[in-house]
């Protein structure tokens, strides 16, 4: 029996590869006992992830869930002090000022916590290992203190990380290009950089490696871990420029799917997108399986964190009112993407809490739903506080043909693999690549250039009936679904659990 302890960070942006992983490693061999370590708002989702994985495995054992001490990534960012500046940072539109300042508080998500709170996750997770004795560790590239304890204790580990090619590979490209080709995070640059904004780039280089340097608070925890436990820390810095001899980092994107590169270090493994399988729609909600089922149909699921208010959810509801009407007007009817059926839109709308303005909602009497009222009651448009099934199974259904998101790496994954042309209306630093990417791929649209970090229907309507409905939507379709089958002849979840267990078994990594 091999034991193997995933030990990841919260937040799904994070978590959802390793709970990929995990199925993924019992669907290669159901005698994989998984232990998995993290904190308290991913248990049930580890919990569901560990049912379906048993489910679908026969002989597959539940996963044993570690809890670590301390508070998730998140919830130690929004109690530092720098929490309220980078908010505000990120709501505002980017300009060169904007840009500095995140620039400035971006430590604080690279390295969130304070030393004793460094500590006390450090000490929990030596516990959970000595506990479950792992054949191996797999370490999330975010969670610190683990990498920190793996590198310290010299435990046997590889480290699986969602994020890109580009993210671990840019600052080792020759001639420089990080500084000239690569958009730097948050620049809100495009790919490769356009000329007039070079110097900008490496002036924001520049300054970011000059923060990582002297950032105190980063070196009073550094100074306070050595003394504690005579560590010196790891982080994704440390990844980045000083990965150990031999070490492996699977890394959950691949060249087809990424920025171009001149060329892959050695100690990155492309896996490809690794995406948490999940139960179809038509099991979790048999209506709107079947609701989906009826025609093409626009998604729009701006992740866990993006809210509206009610204008920007007004200027949305323009823009699908927009496009409803060019498509019941275009002279040719018929199937849009393949798909026959009057076109639809599903849009997963999160409320913003009241500032000025008190809640509003979709319901009848509100102005969104004045402003759709004709599509709404022909239940053309369904607007939803949640949807149910997970984004990638209403993906699934196979009618979606855009897929509208925030630009996070899950939800472009997502879409790619289900092959589904994509708009992207990224509001903060690497969601603005995932734009970028969208574009350099062929696959879709950068939807709010002119207006991030939010979108208005001047700008994103003519992007979204051109995905859609203009003369390069099927172009779009076409590479999107090359880039799909690409992935579906190794899906990344089955090449990072073929990796781990190649460890397991003979491996050299420590």
């Amino acid at each position: 029996m091999k034991k193997i302890l995933l030990a990841t960070n919260a937040e799904h942006g994070q978590a959802n590869v390793f709970l990929a992983a995990g199925h993924a490693l019992q669907a290669l061999d159901a005698d994989v006992d998984i232990h998995f370590a993290s904190f308290g708002p991913i248990s049930k989702d580890v919990s569901s992830a560990s049912e379906y994985s048993v489910k679908c495995t026969e002989g597959a054992r539940p996963w044993t869930f570690h809890l670590l001490d301390g508070l998730a990534m998140i919830e130690t960012v929004q109690n530092k002090p720098e929490a309220d500046s980078l908010g505000r940072l990120l709501d505002e539109r980017p300009s060169f000022t904007t840009k500095i300042g995140i620039i400035q508080t971006l430590m604080v998500l690279l390295m969130p916590h304070s030393g004793p709170e460094f500590v006390q996750v450090y000490k929990s997770f030596v516990r959970a290992v000595d506990e479950v004795q792992p054949d191996l560790v797999v370490v999330d590239s975010l969670l610190s203190p683990a990498l920190t304890a793996c590198r310290h204790l010299d435990l046997k580990h590889l480290v699986l990380s969602p994020n890109t090619l580009k993210d671990f590979a840019a600052a080792l490209q020759p001639w420089g290009a990080m500084m000239w080709k690569f958009p730097v995070i948050g620049s809100t640059f495009e790919f490769p950089v356009p000329w007039q904004s070079i110097p900008a780039n490496v002036f924001y280089c520049f300054y970011q490696i000059y923060v990582s340097l002297t950032d105190r608070r980063v070196k009073a925890v550094k100074a306070h871990v050595k003394r504690e436990l005579g560590a010196d820390i790891v982080s994704f810095e440390t990844l980045l420029l000083y990965p150990l001899p031999g070490q492996q980092i699977l890394v959950g994107n691949r060249p087809e799917t990424d920025f171009p590169l001149a060329f892959i270090p050695k100690h990155l493994t492309p896996c490809g997108p690794v995406i948490r399988p999940a139960p179809p729609a038509a099991d979790v909600d048999p209506e709107l399986d079947a609701w989906l089922r009826r025609g093409p149909t626009v998604f729009i699921s701006l992740g866990t964190h993006r809210a509206m208010d009610e204008d920007e959810a007004l200027e949305m509801a323009a823009t699908l009112r927009q496009l409803l009407e060019a498509s019941d007007a275009r002279k040719e009817k018929g199937a849009v993407g393949g798909v026959a059926g009057e076109l639809q839109v599903l849009w997963k709308l999160k409320r913003a809490k009241p500032t000025h303005t008190p809640i509003y909602a979709a319901g009848p009497g509100t102005r969104v739903y004045r402003a759709l009222q004709n599509f709404i009651e022909a239940d053309r448009i369904r607007i939803l506080d949640w949807v149910k099934p997970q984004p990638s199974a209403v993906l699934e259904v196979g009618t979606v043909v855009c897929s509208i998101s925030h630009g996070g790496a899950n939800s472009f994954h997502d879409a790619v693999t289900c092959g589904v042309p994509q708009i992207v209306l990224p509001s903060w630093l690497d969601c603005y690549d995932f734009a970028s990417r969208a574009e350099v791929l062929g696959i879709g649209r950068w939807g709010n250039k002119k207006t991030m970090p939010l979108c208005t229907a001047y700008e994103l309507a003519p992007i979204l009936i051109d995905v859609v409905l203009g003369p390069r939507a099927e172009s779009m379709r076409s590479k999107a679904r090359e880039l799909a089958a690409l992935c579906a002849r190794t899906p990344g979840a089955t090449v990072a659990a073929s990796a781990i267990l190649a460890e397991v078994e003979g491996g050299k990594t420590k």
